[in-house]
């Protein structure tokens, strides 16, 4: 862990995403339930489970993905009851919160405003994530209104970041190998903006370790774009790299 790191998990030295993860524990801290908000990829998820552990250590986070259950998430949270009691207790970390159906957000933010808060790990922590991407979903005004809300910077805003954020991916992918990135690298990458931001950084520089590197990855080792739409880029993330550099567009490309 390096002196500028708040926790371990997360990579970068980028003040708005200091401040961002400061936030978030204080919130957890203090038993106030926020909202993790910011762009597809950015590491929403990885900011809250974090905060999360630094309070309530190795206590079990009950996570429910929003778009997956849908009209039964109103069930997991409230159980048969018609009140705003909800059924759990502990960290909850409710993902793409924006998902949830209206009553369902306005009969969450019933009971947060309602709910005392509670210090270090009593009672319920319910944290969110949304998108903040146009075209996206946004959470209810009565939901949005009880919570504390967390912005993580996009990729592009913490191009000082890239660097630390690439080779620590690299040591995590290949870990009996040292492989780094050249500085040729590193400016063509400053200079390309991540509309899928950590996400996709990894699914380029998981595409160039298919390449003959000899520990030192280089622009000759880019993929034939990396700007990916959302079919490739989720093509990518399933292995398919074959077919995902076929279909992705060479306007925009970082080649």
């Amino acid at each position: 862990m390096r002196d500028w790191q708040i926790v371990p998990e997360i990579i970068g030295c980028n003040a708005a995403l200091r401040v961002a993860i400061t936030r978030a524990m204080d919130a957890v801290s203090c038993g106030s339930h926020f909202v993790v908000e910011g762009e597809a990829g950015s590491g929403r998820r990885l900011l809250a489970r974090s905060a999360s552990r630094r309070t309530y250590g190795a206590q079990p986070l009950f996570s429910v993905d929003c778009r997956i259950f849908g009209d039964r998430a109103d069930e997991m949270l409230f159980g048969e009851s018609s009140g705003p009691e909800i059924r759990m207790t502990g960290a909850v970390l409710l993902l793409h919160a924006e998902a949830l159906a209206i009553s369902t957000q306005r009969r969450l933010a019933k009971l947060l405003e309602k709910q005392p808060r509670r210090r270090r790990g009593e009672g319920l922590l319910m944290m969110l994530t949304s998108t903040t991407e146009l075209g996206g979903g946004r959470l209810d005004p009565e939901l949005a209104e009880v919570l504390l809300h967390v912005r993580v910077p996009p990729l592009r805003e913490r191009l000082e970041d890239l660097r630390a954020i690439a080779e620590a991916f690299l040591c995590s992918a290949s870990p009996y190998e040292r492989i780094c990135c050249s500085q040729a690298l590193i400016d063509r990458f400053c200079g390309y903006d991540w509309p899928g931001n950590i996400s996709e950084l990894r699914s380029v520089l998981r595409r160039m370790l298919l390449e003959n590197h000899h520990g030192l990855l280089d622009l000759r080792h880019l993929p034939p774009t990396a700007m990916w739409t959302s079919e490739s880029l989720t093509m990518l993330r399933e292995g398919a790299y074959q077919a995902a550099c076929q279909a992705t567009s060479a306007s925009g490309s970082l080649q």
